[in-house]
């Protein structure tokens, strides 16, 4: 796990995802955090999904009272459909907040899979998105984003429309800066004085 930004709302969004953990230890006056459980202890040997930061929490004590899994969107089955074709697949339902978890998880994943799949996954789907914002009726076509594609598509839809009505303003010619200008200059009287 890592530390996670205080005062950002989607960082706390981001470490309130749950992830699958096995309690190492009987935990005392702790059962409310198992739904199923009938004891107000928890269990040696439990398995809950806890949210990150609690499973962050509990994992970084000497010794570790869990062990943390991988969330089912980075295990194998969910890394081979998104290698496969990333651009079909409902972000929104996979897991809204899909690359921001996917980095807190990377940290702690010695293969390299989940990092190399959030960097696959956001290739093949940057393509997509970029296409979708130059085109906004193309964006209700895509498959359903992740919060952050959502964003940064929203951006780019901005920056589109800023930059097309700033080219048929066209009352501001582009010229050549100054420091480039005295450059050839130079250049030139170098040349001549050969």
């Amino acid at each position: 796990m890592a530390n996670s930004n205080y005062l950002s709302i989607s960082d706390i969004l981001v470490t309130n995802e749950k992830v699958p953990c096995k309690f190492m230890f009987d935990l005392p006056k702790m059962g409310f955090l198992d739904p199923s459980a009938t004891e107000s202890d928890l269990k040696a040997g439990t398995n809950i999904e806890i949210p990150l930061w609690l499973a962050e929490s509990l994992y970084t004590r000497r010794p570790p009272l869990v062990s943390v899994d991988l969330p089912k969107i980075y295990k194998e089955t969910y890394r081979e459909i998104l290698n496969a074709d990333a651009c079909t697949v409902d972000m929104h339902k996979l897991g809204q907040h899909f690359y921001e978890l996917g980095c807190y998880i990377a940290k702690h994943d010695i293969k390299g899979e989940v990092s190399s799949t959030l960097l696959d996954t956001f290739r093949q789907r940057f393509k997509m998105i970029l296409s979708a914002s130059v085109s906004t009726d193309s964006i209700n076509s895509v498959q359903p984003l992740s919060t952050s594609e959502r964003s940064r598509t929203e951006a780019a839809v901005v920056t589109e429309r800023a930059l097309s009505s700033w080219l048929k303003i066209g009352d501001c010619p582009l010229t050549t800066a100054n420091m480039v200008e005295n450059h050839r200059k130079r250049k030139r009287a170098e040349m001549e004085l050969l």
